[in-house]
């Protein structure tokens, strides 16, 4: 009896924790991969929104500028798709674009 609890506490208990540690580790390694995969797909599709952003901004300086007013309402449109744009990392061509239409007229509208 004594000969086969040895065998077990010398051979089978290390064996098992091995396989037990072993299939752990390939299941963290697949967790990661898996993580890392999210993290990249988030970033394309960050930088994806980001590059949308700046073509509405661009469309909208275009059309406002060759307009010369645009309302309230696409001012605080144009304020917002901004702010989304610099929080996902814009750089400054677009704030030059976007400074210059402050210079562009309000326009009122009476109902």
């Amino acid at each position: 009896m004594e000969m086969i609890v040895d065998i077990i506490i010398r051979w089978f208990i290390p064996f098992a924790l091995g396989a037990i540690i072993a299939f752990l580790k390939s299941k963290l390694n697949e967790a990661l991969k898996q993580n890392k995969q999210k993290e990249d797909r988030s970033v394309i599709i960050e930088n994806a929104v980001q590059s949308l952003l700046r073509d509405r901004l661009i469309d909208k300086y275009r059309h406002y500028k060759s307009v010369g007013e645009m309302t309230i309402l696409d001012k605080e449109n144009i304020d917002h798709l901004y702010n989304e744009y610099l929080n996902l990392g814009g750089n400054g061509t677009v704030k030059e674009l976007f400074d210059d239409l402050k210079d562009v007229d309000i326009k009122i509208i009476k109902e």
